[in-house]
C-alpha cells in the first residue's frame, strides 16, 4: 500500500484538467478522485452509484450490497460542491434520472472499473508517483488507504480517543471488523510523530 499524501492527491486532481477533452471525462474523473479520497469508497462502489443512491440534502451515499453488506456513507459539503459542478456539466450531455449512473460517459454508460483504473494510473504516472511502466508505486485503491490515514491523522490532531473511533472507521469503510481496517492504517512518519 502507498497511502498518498494530501498534496499528492491534490496533484492528481489538478492533473485531470490535462486529460483528453472527451465530454464528461475531465469532470467525471475529477469527481471520482474527490469521492474516493474524501469518502474512502472502493472504486467499484463509486462507479456503480446511481443518482437514486445519493441523498443530496443529507449528503450521503447509499452503497448497495458491497462485500455482502449495504451501508450509508456521509460526505462533507466540499465534496457536495465538487459533485454539483460535475452535475452541471453532466446535465448538458445526459438527462438525469433516478436510475442513471452518477458518474457516466456522455452516452450515459457507466465507467468500467478497468477504464477508470487505467486513467487514474495514467495520472499517477504523469505526476511522477509511478514509474512509466510496471506495478511499482501507488494504485487507484491506495486512495482508500489515503482516506483512512488522513482520518487517523485528523483524529490524532484533535485528541480523539482512537480506541473508540476505530470501530467507526471500520463501519464507514464497510468492514465487518477492525482486522479489515488495520490493513489501511500504515505508520507514516507524520503519524508516528503525532502518536
Amino acid at each position: 500500500a502507498y497511502p498518498l499524501s494530501p498534496l499528492e492527491v491534490a496533484e492528481l486532481i489538478r492533473r485531470t484538467q490535462d486529460l483528453e477533452d472527451l465530454p464528461l471525462r475531465r469532470s467525471g474523473i475529477r469527481a471520482l478522485l474527490c469521492m474516493l479520497y474524501s469518502t474512502g469508497l472502493r472504486l467499484g462502489e463509486a462507479l456503480h452509484l446511481r443518482c437514486t443512491d445519493v441523498d443530496w440534502k443529507e449528503r450521503c451515499f447509499f452503497i448497495r450490497m458491497s462485500k455482502g453488506r449495504s451501508r450509508r456513507v456521509p460526505f462533507r459539503v466540499d465534496l457536495l460542491k465538487e459533485l454539483n459542478k460535475y452535475r452541471e456539466e453532466r446535465r448538458r450531455h445526459v438527462p438525469e434520472n433516478s436510475n442513471s449512473f452518477l458518474l457516466c460517459r456522455a452516452d450515459g454508460s457507466a465507467y468500467s472499473v478497468a477504464c477508470a483504473s487505467v486513467t487514474i494510473r495514467q495520472l499517477m504516472r504523469q505526476a511522477g508517483f509511478k514509474p512509466p511502466q510496471g506495478r511499482l508505486g501507488p494504485r487507484p485503491h491506495d486512495l482508500r488507504h489515503a482516506f483512512a490515514n488522513e482520518r487517523l491523522r485528523r483524529w490524532y490532531q484533535t485528541g480523539a480517543d482512537l480506541q473508540r473511533r476505530l470501530p467507526d472507521l471500520s463501519v464507514y469503510l464497510g468492514h465487518q471488523n477492525l482486522l479489515g481496517t488495520e490493513i489501511y492504517l500504515k505508520a507514516r512518519p507524520d503519524l508516528l510523530r503525532m502518536a
